[in-house]
């Protein structure tokens, strides 16, 4: 029996957008990059013999099959609803009724509404002391402010609730370790169990710093933004005089043997240069070194790093409204982290736990803008994102609505 959350869900049926296609012995057309220590893809058993194709979901597990007509079937509800009774006509009440048990077909008004969360992006303080060029705060700052500690604390209690995060972070287009509570907060994941990914430009990262992060043991990983190792490099593309402290700061880091990752930014010759520098001074001291996939932040950051994304019609999805809940400084959750000036908040924190937010109608309709299940206003934020270009070698969702 096909199963539905309402009496319309009998009638009609949909295939999910958060299904991406595959294709045995090719290279998939999705990479999660945004939680890993690397590039990471979809995972599955070997293709069986006579596999034709396999559907990978919100699990990022891939699920071979022989059968093509149930591609088919998906392509067929793909763009817009079908009726059931069509359906089981044309392809089989059978294969219709698997397809549900499996969620890749839905009730037009579950689309969306399901989410894996990987990871809490904590906006604890919405201020950094660099004006880095490919970054929204060198031209428009904002005003300093602090997330107090209750508020830190209730959202870090509700995300441990979710039972799927892996890590949190403390950034949003701000400096972290200029945190005033940054050591109480560090405590307060050790009590939780919860791990930190700790995206920094170091220049504040004090010896008191890395000691209670030794203490607490919730680092999973230090990243560290370095531009360059020359001096006046530096100060050219941060704005600021920290060069001392940043590369005394991150000496300690690695002294202490944290697991430390510096990431480059840049464009064209300055990044291979500053790369190569930055690789050869650190690299031999343990540290992984990698150039960033810079952007323009849909739009909000010009000169060298503007991308000019237009996109037109239905948007082809994105992982960040699905695996991360952004939460800023005032404990609002919005849509992602590209979304500098927060246009699209879908709830506080206040207001309930991570899943009553995250399957909330204000949540779910921004969702389905994002996959292309409505359309989007020609304002929308994702118009302007680079992570909706069907190229964007860091896709984790390809809608089987956005194939051939």
């Amino acid at each position: 029996m096909l199963r539905s959350a309402s009496t319309s869900a009998t009638d009609l049926l949909q295939t999910s957008p958060y299904l991406t296609r595959v294709t045995p012995g090719a290279d998939p057309p999705v990479v999660y990059l945004t939680d890993t220590f690397g590039p990471a893809y979809p995972q599955g058993e070997p293709p069986s013999a006579g596999a034709a194709f396999g559907i990978v979901g919100l699990d990022r597990q891939i699920v071979w099959q022989t059968d093509t007509q149930v591609l088919e079937l998906l392509r067929a509800c793909a763009g817009e609803p079908r009726a059931v009774d069509e359906l089981a006509a044309h392809f089989g009440a059978g294969r219709v009724a698997a397809a549900v048990a499996q969620d890749w077909l839905q009730a037009p008004e579950e689309l969306c509404r399901a989410y894996r969360l990987v990871s809490g992006e904590i906006e604890v303080t919405a201020h950094c002391n660099w004006g880095c060029p490919f970054c929204p705060v060198a031209t428009d700052p904002k005003p300093r402010r602090t997330m107090p500690m209750d508020l830190f604390e209730e959202i870090i209690g509700k995300l441990k609730a979710v039972g799927t995060i892996d890590y949190v972070t403390f950034q949003f287009f701000n400096e972290p370790t200029l945190d005033r509570h940054f050591t109480d907060r560090v405590k307060v994941l050790a009590e939780h169990d919860m791990q930190l990914a700790l995206y920094s430009n170091a220049s504040a990262l004090t010896q008191d710093k890395i000691a209670a992060l030794q203490r607490y043991g919730v680092l999973r990983h230090l990243i560290v933004n370095m531009p360059s190792t020359d001096p006046a490099e530096f100060a050219r593309l941060t704005g600021s005089r920290s060069y001392p402290h940043t590369v005394r700061n991150l000496k300690a880091a690695i002294d202490a043997e944290l697991r430390v990752q510096i990431v480059v930014n840049g464009t064209g010759e300055d990044l291979t240069r500053n790369l190569n520098g930055i690789t050869r001074r650190y690299q031999p001291l343990g540290v992984e070194v990698f150039p960033s996939l810079t952007c323009d932040r849909a739009g909000d950051v010009g000169g060298a790093y503007a991308q000019d994304v237009r996109i037109e019609g239905r948007l082809t999805g994105c992982g960040w409204p699905v695996q991360h809940a952004n939460i800023s400084v005032a404990g609002d959750l919005f849509l992602c982290c590209n979304d500098y000036y927060q246009r699209e908040v879908f709830g506080s924190i206040r207001d309930g736990s991570i899943d009553e937010l995250m399957t909330s109608d204000a949540a779910v309709s921004l969702r389905r803008r994002v996959f292309g299940v409505t359309d989007a206003p020609e304002d929308f934020v994702c118009r302007r994102c680079h992570n909706q270009t069907l190229d964007f070698p860091g896709r984790d969702f390809r809608p089987i609505a956005t194939f051939g």
